[in-house]
C-alpha cells in the first residue's frame, strides 16, 4: 500500500496556483516542511490533515492517496501471492518473506495476520520451541488482535493455537492444553451441526453430508499421509512400497464410482507423503519415484 500524500499536496497546490511560501503562511509551517512533505522526506502532522484537505477540498482519504477498491485488490494478490509460493512452488522462504512484508503493509488484515503467525512460527505442527520463546511478544501481539477484533471463529481459533503453542515452547504446557481443550470435537464442528439443521431425506441435508463427508475424507488422506511419512520403525524404501500398494488399490478401483470417497482418501495420502518426503530425508531419486507416482494418480 503506498501513502502518496507528497505527489498528491504537490499536485492539489500546483491546481490551487499557490507557492510553497503561501502554503507554508496559510498553515503556519515553514516553507521547507512544505518542501520535505512534497519530496515524501516527512509527512504533515496528523492535526493537519483535516485542515489541508479541507483546504484544498478533499477528503482525509483522497489527500492520502487512499483507494480502498486499488488496497483490496492489492491485499488479494498479495495472498495470492503467499499461498502460490508455498502450496504451488513449495518455496516456504518466499512465501514467508512476503506473509512478513504484507503483515507490516496490511496490519489491519486478519488473514494477513494468520498467514504471518503461519510462517512465522514454522506452520501448524513441528515449531522449533526456540522460534516460538524468541518471537514470543509479536506472536501473542497478533494472536490479541485477532481475538480482541475479528469475529471470524477459525481465525480466533488459529489465534488461541498459537498462543498454546508459545506457551508449550516456555515449559507451561499445563497452560497450553487448558487452552486447546475447549475447542470443539468432530460432532461440534459447523459442518457437523449445520447438517443436523436439516430433516434427513431433504436435499440441503444431503448436500452439507457429502460437504462433510469429503472434508473428513481430505483429513483422513491427509492422516494417511503422515501416518506413512513418519512411521520411524520403516525405511524410505518400505514407504515407498506402501504407498506403491495403494497406487495398486487405486488402479483397481478408480473407474468404480462406489469407490470414489477411497480414491480420494488414496490420491490425498500419496500427494501428502510427497509433500513430506523432503523434510522426512528422502532421497533425489526417492522423491522423483513419488513424484512420478503422484503424477500418474493425477492425469
Amino acid at each position: 500500500m503506498n501513502i502518496k500524500i507528497s505527489e498528491n499536496i504537490k499536485r492539489l497546490r500546483k491546481t490551487k496556483k499557490i507557492t510553497q511560501e503561501g502554503l507554508a503562511e496559510i498553515f503556519n509551517v515553514t516553507p521547507a516542511a512544505v518542501s520535505k512533505w512534497e519530496n515524501n522526506e516527512t509527512y504533515p502532522d496528523i492535526t493537519l490533515l483535516f485542515p489541508l484537505s479541507h483546504f484544498f477540498g478533499v477528503s482525509i482519504d483522497e489527500l492520502m492517496g487512499y483507494d480502498y477498491m486499488l488496497i483490496e485488490e492489492e491485499i488479494k494478490k498479495v495472498k495470492k501471492e503467499i499461498y502460490n509460493a508455498w502450496f504451488f512452488n513449495n518455496d516456504w522462504n518466499k512465501a514467508k518473506e512476503l506473509a512478513i512484508a504484507a503483515r507490516s503493509a496490511y496490519p489491519n488484515d486478519y488473514e494477513i495476520m494468520i498467514n504471518y503467525l503461519f510462517f512465522t512460527t514454522g506452520g501448524v505442527a513441528d515449531n522449533d520451541p526456540k522460534v516460538l520463546v524468541k518471537n514470543e511478544k509479536e506472536i501473542i501481539k497478533v494472536c490479541d488482535l485477532i481475538l480482541e477484533g475479528c469475529d471470524v471463529e477459525n481465525y480466533r481459533l488459529e489465534a488461541i493455537n498459537y498462543k498454546a503453542k508459545v506457551l508449550y515452547a516456555k515449559g507451561d504446557e499445563q497452560s497450553a492444553l487448558e487452552l486447546l481443550n475447549n475447542f470443539p470435537s468432530f460432532y461440534h464442528t459447523s459442518g457437523q451441526k449445520i447438517e443436523q439443521l436439516y430433516q434427513k431425506g431433504t436435499k440441503e441435508y444431503y448436500n452439507q453430508l457429502t460437504s462433510n463427508l469429503y472434508e473428513l475424507v481430505s483429513f483422513v488422506g491427509n492422516k494417511l499421509g503422515k501416518y506413512i511419512s513418519y512411521d520411524d520403525k520403516l525405511s524410505n524404501e518400505e514407504k515407498i512400497d506402501k504407498v506403491t500398494k495403494l497406487v495398486k488399490l487405486y488402479d483397481s478401483i478408480k473407474g468404480d464410482k462406489d469407490y470414489d470417497i477411497l480414491v480420494k482418501v488414496i490420491k490425498d495420502a500419496v500427494k501428502e507423503v510427497m509433500h513430506r518426503s523432503k523434510l522426512i530425508g528422502f532421497s533425489n531419486q526417492e522423491i522423483r519415484t513419488l513424484e512420478d507416482i503422484n503424477n500418474e494418480i493425477n492425469r
